[in-house]
């Protein structure tokens, strides 16, 4: 994410709120309800959806060892007996995994067994989820099969090429996440706009004054960004360090899940103007969208700033596996913990709010691909679309919203940087996520700047980094005020312009305001998909190896600076940029919008006077 841009993908755990208010540690179960229990010995499970929002599940569901089923494991004998392993009975535990791994992968899998499967399958470790896949395993063996939306024979339609005549309609957007995650869909929403539709952006309160300086109508969903960030900073990730933390975290998603009705059907707060929505835009994090959509009958497409479709091409962002043969198997893993994690907060939302039947499988969640379209917001110079990934997705570009028209920058600045007579400098900062221990981090990035001679602008973000008063570094004041520069808030693609080369944290859209600056970049990624960008940028060759946040230090950073100043990296960053020059990832992502609207069958459109009985049903909910 940018200026403050990280995944800010906030974390659930399915656990009693009395159970956590009352127990000391960290081990405690949670029954199925009577009416899932009844469920699960079904084989019908209805019109099935599940949440695509980013959580997780108890510690006891994710032994930190055996990450193998416990038919395969050598039942910690040492390595070597692997290899003392008879023909047959080689044979026979890569069939007993593959045929684990094809049960796990059924959509129907009750709830009971499902967390069984986890248990066995998976690890977590730093937040992320683990596992392996036998070394001498046949890919043929993990076929499970890519379903219409994966089909080689689909001969896609360039978005760019698609007839944008839909009539105007009112679109709602809801978006969860920080300012980085917001940013992009300001700027879809203004295209949107521009063809005539109305649209209303629901987000967090924070972002209100951001929404409608755009042009755009604001709606309020719950959830406090500043909070999903932090937790994700300490975490790590989706797993808490501290039970204390649970009940938090449960808030935070029962209000973001319980505002997203009245986000789609409320009166303007403003005008007071009554919405009915023809079509709802969403991020994964909103949880409930899809819920709310099946309610509503109307279509939804999902746009994100990271993958979140199975593909053989490179795992789940939110999981770490290094045989590539397991890459597609671990987004059905993080689907399947997510859901874990929060389903019984999504089926007393249906139940209640939407009132819909509660849902116990899978296969809601893990068909939307194949029933749902998907926009990923990033240059498919830089990640192309994977093969495997059919016709409803569309890797449409980064999504730049044109800040730096308007920016005046202050005086101090432009006096400061001087470009006619001194070198660009680098620029360091992390956004709106919260530092551990900022001055220390301060410290590092002044050493780094001073060994290697080269000027550096400072970004406080919301970690408090920048403050130089008693650095451990023998410089006048005078020769300080020269080396550094610290600011609060400047527009990216203003700045970016300005400097050298970049580091940051590695969201989406800081990672793409860089490159589009032709800037070499190092990535120090704190969580979620960060390390993914990181390694991404590493990859193209405009980039060091991700430095993790708890790695950062000295030698690290001056060897990312050099790394960063040679004429190569600069070269291939500047080739590049000039690649992304011609992208337009706002004009992309309303086309593939149009596209899917026009591609849907007439009966799976609701039309406005449809939507009024609905919307009246709903209201005061």
């Amino acid at each position: 994410m940018a200026a403050t841009e990280e995944s800010s993908v906030p974390v659930d755990f399915e656990v009693e709120m009395a159970a956590v208010e009352n127990s000391s540690s960290f081990d405690f179960d949670v029954e199925i309800s009577e009416e899932e229990g009844k469920e699960d010995s079904s084989s019908s499970g209805g019109n099935l959806f599940s949440s695509s929002g980013v959580t997780g599940i108890t510690d006891r569901n994710l032994p930190r060892d055996n990450p193998i089923p416990a038919e395969t494991s050598t039942s910690g004998k040492s390595d070597s007996s692997s290899s003392q392993l008879t023909n047959t009975e080689k044979l026979r535990k890569k069939k007993t995994y593959s045929q684990f791994l094809r049960t796990f992968m059924d959509e129907k899998v009750p709830i009971r067994k499902m967390k069984k499967l986890l248990r066995e399958l998976a690890t977590v470790k730093d937040g992320t989820v683990r596992f392996e896949v036998p070394e001498d395993i046949k890919s043929q063996s993990l076929d499970f099969g890519a379903g219409g939306a994966y089909k080689d024979d689909i001969i896609e339609e360039h978005v760019d090429a698609i007839d944008n005549h839909v009539p105007p309609l009112q679109i709602v957007m809801l978006i969860v996440g920080t300012r980085g995650d917001v940013q992009p869909f300001v700027a879809i929403g203004k295209g949107l706009q521009a063809c005539g539709h109305r649209v209303r952006l629901a987000t967090h309160s924070n972002f209100e004054e951001f929404v409608l300086n755009a042009g755009l109508e604001f709606f309020q969903l719950g959830g406090d960004p500043k909070v999903l960030a932090g937790y994700m900073v300490k975490n790590k990730g989706f797993l808490p360090s501290d039970p204390s933390e649970i009940p938090i975290q449960r808030g935070q998603i029962k209000e973001i899940v319980c505002s997203l009705l009245p986000a789609c059907v409320g009166d303007d707060p403003i005008s007071k103007v009554s919405f009915e929505p023809d079509a709802i835009i969403s991020n994964p994090p909103a949880y409930g969208h899809m819920h709310v959509a099946e309610a509503l009958k109307v279509p939804i497409h999902i746009f994100f700033t990271m993958p979140w479709t199975p593909t053989s091409e490179f795992p789940h962002p939110l999981s770490r596996i290094k045989q590539p043969i397991g890459y597609r198997i671990s987004y059905q893993v993080v689907d399947a913990m997510i859901w874990l994690g929060i389903r019984d907060i999504i089926n007393d939302f249906r139940k209640k709010k939407l009132k819909l039947r509660p849902v116990t499988y899978l296969k809601g969640s893990y068909s939307s691909p194949h029933d749902v379209p998907y926009g990923y917001l990033w240059s498919p110079h830089l990640v192309p679309k994977p093969k495997d990934w059919g016709h409803n997705i569309d890797v449409v570009g980064f999504c730049f919203l044109d800040l730096a028209s308007n920016y005046i920058p202050p005086e101090s600045l432009v006096e400061w940087l001087d470009l006619d007579k001194k070198p660009r400098p680098i620029y360091i900062g992390f956004g709106s996520l919260p530092l551990p221990e900022p001055k220390k981090m301060t410290n590092v990035i002044v050493q780094a700047l001073h060994k290697t001679g080269q000027r550096g602008i400072i970004n406080k973000g919301w970690g408090g980094l920048g403050d130089l008063d008693g650095l451990d570094l023998d410089l006048s004041e005078q020769q300080l005020k020269d080396l550094v520069y610290v600011l609060d808030n400047c527009p990216h693609d203003w700045l970016f312009l300005q400097c050298s080369a970049v580091v940051h944290h590695g969201g989406a859209g800081t990672t793409a305001a860089g490159l589009r600056a032709a800037c070499p970049t190092t990535i120090v990624p704190f969580f979620g998909d960060q390390p993914f960008w990181g390694e991404r940028v590493h990859a193209r060759g405009v980039g060091p190896a991700p430095i993790p946040v708890d790695e950062f230090g000295l030698e690290k950073l001056v060897d990312a600076i050099h790394f960063m100043l040679d004429t190569e990296v600069k070269d291939r960053a500047s080739k590049l940029a000039q690649a992304m020059k011609d992208e337009d990832g706002v004009t992309g992502a309303v086309n593939a919008f149009h596209k899917h609207f026009l591609r849907k069958k007439p009966e799976e459109v609701a039309t406005p006077s449809g939507l009024c009985s609905i919307r009246r049903c709903f209201r005061g909910h």
